[in-house]
């Protein structure tokens, strides 16, 4: 099997990466919201549907503000609207750096799986002439022993034998 990372991000992108969100993160931190559970419970928000009913409601109050309560202000709604927009697209673009990374980690992943099976195989090869590397092989038959599942490639070696 072809390894699926041909070539690897560069060390010192990577670190810039890190502390480029890093630094978001604290700038954004300022302004963040934690809201409880208890508080998350029975909330009616913007959800999937409602973006298009709220931005009909401002059009409609920002075109006849005397129809609303002295205290209500429909720039208030505009902006919140507008906020939210340029939230959206942050987390459009959070979401999309986040599947990159997920991606290339899933494939990194599977590349060191398959080298780690192509080594355990060779070492179990080689370790019927080796005490020292039949001892060291113990660990790896314990791993296999309680980790394996049809997902594992790795042959192992009954320690009986």
């Amino acid at each position: 099997m072809n390894n699926f990372i041909v070539n690897q991000i560069p060390t010192a992108t990577l670190q810039a990466i890190k502390q480029a969100v890093a630094n978001q993160i604290t700038a954004a931190n300022q302004y963040k919201v934690g809201l409880s559970d208890a508080e998350k419970s029975g909330l009616r928000t913007m959800a999937f549907g409602r973006e298009g009913f709220a931005r009909t409601v401002n059009k409609i109050a920002q075109t006849h503000v005397n129809s609303l309560a002295r205290e209500l202000n429909p720039t208030d709604l505009d902006a919140k609207l507008n906020y939210d927009a340029a939230l959206e697209d942050i987390r459009q673009q959070t979401m999309a750096l986040l599947e990159l990374i997920t991606e290339t980690q899933l494939a990194n992943s599977a590349d060191i799986m398959s080298l780690v099976d192509k080594m355990v195989a060779n070492l179990q090869t080689s370790r019927t002439g080796n005490a020292s590397l039949d001892l060291a092989m113990r660990e790896v038959d314990e791993w296999n022993s309680r980790f394996s599942n049809s997902g594992n490639t790795t042959e192992k070696k009954n320690t009986a034998e």
